[in-house]
């Protein structure tokens, strides 16, 4: 079993903590995001797992074995680098051998294992090329390849995507969950790309200055955020302060508008996803409140509107468009009615 428990690990710098006893089970077989802004601790946090980071207080285990004050070689980790941190002067296959030697196996041994590595992340073809000759998306699979060809307990991922464009990043992290799933290893998958934590993992966890804010499945922390941070985090653009009364929720602004749980608990925010706001053409009708379309974003399959009621409170719709089996595109000056139901508005501390 590669079950891995971190129990109140603390990472301290004279007098600066970058991780601030984080506690966290990450089971067999499961890939865990770790999600978060720059500076909040997650890149910390991975390498005290791994080993190139000294844990100031607290204890890291591996499938019940302490693993906290051992080096990396001994933990048997496979780790994946931002950079690649391939070796401009091997091969493909002397890059993935490179650990497997290290470990002083047999050449046969070496060969064989390389070869169903390279063959795993489908560059096999490749073996004989240096990375200079590779584009990003080989070189990160050849990192990958590396990093699983020592068999290890336990795979940790930093930002492995975040150098490569757009269409490679979605390629490769397809690649990375089907392999990860089809291996079963354990998996540490740090990220600041909420897409990409939302994609490939089993559960995230959201860090914030060294502490770990929300863990949940990823329909948990996208549908259903418990912190003003974690609401903005994962886009949530409609933050509305207010204060929970008898009937709905009363904003700042003086509107009252739906919400599924509404008690006392004083001034909080109403958190509402730009896609669960409907927009009705037109003054008439009841319910929701009235606004003008102040800007009009085309994005292909759908379209931002910013609408501002007359109060002054701005919200912003995600609609489909057109091309997407959508109504008409709205245009900047047209009157609407926006409205939401009731259970996609979720209260939020201020």
């Amino acid at each position: 079993m590669s079950e891995v428990v971190l129990n109140a690990i603390v990472k301290r710098y004279e007098h600066m903590v970058a991780v601030d006893h984080v506690s966290l089970s990450i089971g067999q077989g499961e890939l865990v995001a770790l999600l978060g802004p720059s500076g909040c601790g997650k890149t910390t946090t991975l390498r005290m797992v791994g080993g190139f980071v000294p844990v100031t207080e607290g204890r890291i285990t591996v499938g019940g074995r302490d693993v906290t004050h051992l080096p990396p070689h001994k933990r048997n980790m496979g780790f994946g680098f931002q950079n690649y941190a391939l070796f401009p002067h091997m091969t493909v296959a002397q890059n993935v051998a490179f650990g497997l030697e290290m470990r002083k196996l047999s050449k046969a041994d070496i060969a064989a294992k390389v070869r169903i590595a390279l063959d795993r992340v489908r560059l096999g073809h490749l073996a004989e090329r240096l990375p200079k000759q590779l584009s990003g998306g080989q070189q990160q699979r050849v990192a990958l390849a590396r990093a699983l060809v020592i068999e290890p307990d336990v795979l940790l991922l930093d930002e492995p995507l975040s150098n490569l464009d757009a269409q490679l990043r979605q390629e490769m992290k397809l690649e990375i969950r089907q392999i990860q799933q089809s291996l079963g290893i354990t998996t540490i998958f740090v990220t600041h790309d909420q897409d990409e934590a939302l994609s490939v993992a089993d559960r995230v966890v959201v860090m914030r200055a060294g502490r770990i804010e929300q863990e949940g499945t990823p329909d948990e922390v996208f549908a259903t955020p418990r912190s003003h941070f974690v609401a903005e985090f994962m886009g949530v653009t409609n933050l509305l302060a207010g204060r929970p009364e008898a009937g709905g929720f009363r904003l700042a602004s003086g509107e009252v508008v739906p919400v599924r749980v509404a008690d006392n608990g004083g001034e909080q925010a109403l958190a509402v996803r730009p896609e669960r706001i409907a927009l009705a053409p037109g003054e008439g009708g009841e319910g929701g409140l009235a606004g003008r379309i102040e800007l009009a974003t085309y994005r292909g399959l759908v379209i931002d509107y910013q609408v501002r009621a007359p109060s002054g409170l701005t919200l912003t719709a995600r609609c489909p468009s057109p091309a997407a089996g959508g109504p008409r595109q709205l245009s900047a000056g047209d009157m609407v009615r926006v409205s939401w139901r009731p259970e996609a508005a979720v209260l939020v501390p201020l």
